[in-house]
């Protein structure tokens, strides 16, 4: 069943017939592989109480030059805001740390910790 095509020139002039043979349909064949393995990992839920990586601490301390209370990030060289009373500064970085998901840190006069988990 080959069909015969003959191609006309500008000048109108025939060329030389060409045969065109229509493709024969070639086998495929689709290689299976065995089926990969996977590992389910099963992740847990973390829970309020666990400490992340992640989160942000912020640290409440008083500063000796003005004595007065300030919140701060930790990592960050600068304060959040300054307060006259240690009470003060808790409550605004318990709500900084509520929004961020962070965690606070109170610091006594003399600097060392007076409460960790917070």
């Amino acid at each position: 069943m080959a069909e015969k095509k003959s191609a006309e020139t500008a000048s109108g002039k025939k060329t030389a017939e060409k045969e065109v043979k229509p493709e024969a349909k070639k086998e495929v064949k689709k290689e299976t592989k065995a089926p990969a393995k996977t590992a389910v990992k099963t992740a847990k839920p973390a829970t309020k109480k666990e400490v992340k990586d992640e989160d942000k601490v912020y640290h409440i301390a008083r500063r000796k030059t003005d004595h007065m209370w300030y919140v701060k990030a930790e990592g960050s060289p600068r304060a959040l805001k300054k307060f006259f009373t240690q009470e003060e500064a808790v409550t605004y970085a318990k709500t900084v740390a509520g929004n961020n998901e962070g965690r606070i840190v109170i610091h006594k006069v003399d600097g060392s910790f007076k409460k960790l988990k917070y």
